[in-house]
């Protein structure tokens, strides 16, 4: 029976069949080197590595094909970031993104393929909207609107995070930058109303003396809305007696009840603030240096009236400053109208993006601040009752800060974002810088030549 080979039998066995190898090519039996086992090590190493980089390809070609146009209706070539749109069997370039989602409808994530690829297919003319936003992804709704004033420089923040500020317990005399000096507003209780600083009743009685006007921009100042000018107000009858137990105090005299103010007038009494009060002393010349004091059960047998349009006027004299001045806008809730507020900070609004058309101390607006990508806007009222009605127009707020007429609703869909968009008063969009309209009609038009604007 034939005995199985050792492993030094082996192991010999190879030793000398390679001795034999070594001495036919190259005659010499001493094998004093190798030359002949190294090549072979290496044949074997550059095979195993090739059989490697074989199977790391293959791995990657099924997870990452080679991207095919396929049917795919918006492409991006990964080599120059060109848009093309499919177009019934034709591929189009086409300006930007927000053109390709027009004309194609579908919001999907273009498909990035090679040159060669798009080489391979049938061409045509350019289409899109020049200058139209290339940038679509969507910003959080915005709950809020302001525009803020820091030194010479005026910010409009919408959706981004605003800084923390409060409402100031006093009002706010300004001036609006570039215009008349003798233009001056207060600013109170969200609403900006004309003051005459040549009138010595307004100044003695709103506590102005030697207090100069903060310059402010339109921009804040229009963000606010008006109310009436404060001034003396008209009394209808004056100095004819007043009603029922008032008879021995003239209509248009201030009168005292308890801590509170009225006014007598001919139908009953209006209760006034300090301001008031005093506008109708120091323009009645049977004023007397106290006001008069009647008891409080007078109020059950007059009528009380709101008939003087002094409600808006500040209730306490007296003014502050602020390093920072911002005009707030808040939309409709159930419970509440749409809300104006006058709000003052020590902190720096977000910077936001600069605007091409900043001129520090101008009137245009310098920067635009958003929480991130575009945002969907519909124009509303600065109040009342349609605040967030849906009948106002769209508009597409770029990040970087232009803002785009949106056609439809449809469009605003075929964009890639939801109705009915954020509520936001046209007076803080009209002063940021506008692009075209972006519609279907306006997108499918072919070009033979794009002109770049101004």
């Amino acid at each position: 029976m034939r005995q199985p080979a050792t492993r030094l039998q082996v192991s010999g066995h190879r030793f000398l069949m390679r001795r034999m190898t070594h001495a036919l090519v190259r005659g010499d039996a001493r094998m004093l080197d190798d030359p002949l086992r190294a090549q072979s090590l290496s044949l074997t190493a550059g095979a195993l590595l090739v059989a490697a980089g074989v199977a790391v390809c293959a791995v990657i070609a099924a997870f990452r094909p080679a991207a095919d146009i396929g049917d795919a209706s918006v492409v991006v070539v990964r080599e120059t970031g060109t848009f093309y749109v499919r177009v019934d069997d034709t591929l189009h370039p086409v300006s930007n993104l927000a053109s390709a989602r027009l004309i194609t409808g579908s919001s999907e994530p273009p498909r990035a393929v090679s040159q060669s690829a798009v080489d391979g297919q049938k061409r045509g003319a350019s289409m899109g909207i020049p200058a139209a936003p290339q940038n679509l992804s969507s910003s959080p709704a915005a709950e809020s609107a302001l525009v803020c004033d820091e030194g010479a420089r005026t910010t409009v923040i919408v959706g981004a995070p605003a800084p923390a500020v409060t409402v100031p317990q006093q009002a706010l005399l300004v001036t609006p930058r570039g215009a008349n000096p003798a233009l001056t507003y207060l600013l109170n209780s969200g609403h900006k109303a004309r003051v005459d600083l040549r009138h010595p009743a307004v100044v003695r009685a709103l506590r102005l003396d030697g207090v100069a006007a903060l310059p402010i921009s339109q921009a804040v100042l229009a963000a606010l809305p008006e109310a009436p000018a404060i001034e003396a107000p008209r009394i209808p009858d004056r100095g004819a007696p007043g009603p029922g137990p008032l008879r021995e105090h003239p209509v248009g005299t201030v009168v005292a009840v308890s801590d509170a103010q009225f006014v007598v007038l001919r139908g009953g009494l209006q209760r006034i603030g300090e301001v008031a009060a005093d506008l109708i002393r120091y323009t009645d010349g049977r004023a007397s240096a106290t006001v008069p004091v009647v008891p409080p059960d007078i109020l059950g047998t007059v009528p009380v009236v709101d008939s003087l349009p002094v409600t808006t006027y500040p209730e306490h004299a007296g003014t502050r400053r602020a390093r920072v001045v911002c005009a707030r806008w808040l939309p409709r809730t159930d419970d509440a109208g749409a809300q104006s507020a006058v709000v003052v900070t020590d902190t720096t609004p977000p910077p936001g993006a600069a605007l091409a058309q900043a001129d520090g101390d101008g009137p245009a607006v310098d920067a635009v601040a958003l929480s991130g990508g575009a945002l969907l806007v519909r124009s509303v009222a600065l109040g009342g009752s349609d605040s967030n009605g849906e009948a106002g127009p769209l508009f597409l707020l770029s990040d970087s800060g232009v803002l785009f007429g949106v056609e439809n609703a449809d469009a605003a869909r075929r964009l890639g974002f939801s109705l009915p968009g954020s509520p936001i008063p046209w007076v803080f969009l009209a002063g940021l810088p506008r692009g075209p309209e972006l519609s279907v009609r306006a997108a499918s038009v072919g070009r033979d030549v794009i002109l770049a604007g101004p």
